[in-house]
Formats: structure tokens, C-alpha cells, sequence
């Protein structure tokens, strides 16, 4: 990543710095890091899951992505609707 004047973007530079300033509580109603904000009760499958299963998610449960686990329960990758979407349509196409 290179360095960039934020001066020089109209308002972007001022509207960033007011963005990550620290506070000077140690609480704070605004998020200021990830853990704040994020999921913490996350829906995970795991790979060798059949892709059919993971649809349910996707359309009745309103998940976006999944995270992949493997047998160790440690992160290996991420579906989303769109792979999961051209998987089957995929897999539903004549061969040729």
C-alpha cells in the first residue's frame, strides 16, 4: 500500500481522520475496532459438506457467506451465495 495526501481529496482526508481518531474514554458508543461490531456467533460448514446442504443457509437463513472449516475446526475458505449459485448451476448443465 502506498502513501496517498489525504489533503488533497476534498474531505475524504478530514472525514478519515475523524473516523479512526482514538477517543479519549476507554468506552465508547462509536465502534472503533473490529470486535465491536463483528458476528460472534457464526454458522460454519464444514468442506466436506454437500453443496445442496448449504442452500437452507442461504435462502431460508438469510447467511451471505459461510466460512469452511476443515477437520481441525480451523478456517479453510469461504462460500458465498454466488458460488454456491454457479456450482449447481453448473453441475446442471449438459455436459459438452
Amino acid at each position: 500500500m502506498r502513501s496517498v495526501d489525504l489533503d488533497q481529496h476534498e474531505g475524504i482526508g478530514q472525514r478519515l481522520r475523524a473516523l479512526v481518531r482514538l477517543s479519549g474514554s476507554t468506552h465508547s458508543d462509536r465502534p472503533e475496532v473490529v470486535g465491536q461490531i463483528m458476528t460472534r456467533k457464526v454458522q460454519v460448514a464444514s468442506a466436506d459438506r454437500f453443496l445442496i446442504e448449504l442452500a437452507p443457509l442461504f435462502s431460508e437463513k438469510g447467511h451471505h457467506h459461510i466460512p469452511i472449516i476443515n477437520s481441525e475446526q480451523r478456517l479453510v475458505g469461504i462460500i458465498t451465495q454466488s458460488d454456491l449459485v454457479r456450482a449447481l448451476y453448473r453441475a446442471v448443465q449438459p455436459a459438452g
